[in-house]
């Protein structure tokens, strides 16, 4: 629930879009619907066909702590070229944000609601 359903419903039918899982995701959700493949999917009472790529990422645990995400960020073989933080109170995503670019170099962002990033 929350905002990751206007997300979705902004970006599941878009092939450009890449809906990214990185926790678990329980039986009888829609979020194990999308990861199973399950198309159209329902949001909102209405149905739409998910286009996106789905990808997910394993071992990763939603309940780290900064310290360990900071942590798993320092096993990375190359810095990515921008660190969204996107999950969390705005408050809390910013000082995230300095802490990681402060230790690491790393260009990171906090993207308010419909902010876009050109990823190439």
């Amino acid at each position: 629930g929350g905002r990751i359903k206007q997300h979705l419903v902004n970006n599941i039918n878009r092939r450009e879009s890449t809906i990214l899982f990185v926790g678990y995701q329980a039986k009888g959700t829609m979020g194990r619907q999308i990861l199973e493949g399950q198309s159209p999917v329902r949001i909102y009472g209405q149905n739409y066909p998910v286009k996106a790529n789905i990808e997910q990422i394993q071992g990763f645990s939603a309940h780290a702590d900064h310290k360990q995400l900071i942590k798993w960020l320092s096993y990375f073989d190359q810095p990515p070229h921008q660190l969204f933080l996107v999950h969390g109170e705005k408050e809390v995503l910013e000082t995230f944000s300095k802490e990681i670019a402060g230790k690491t170099g790393w260009s990171t962002r906090t993207p308010a609601y419909l902010d876009e990033a050109d990823l190439d």
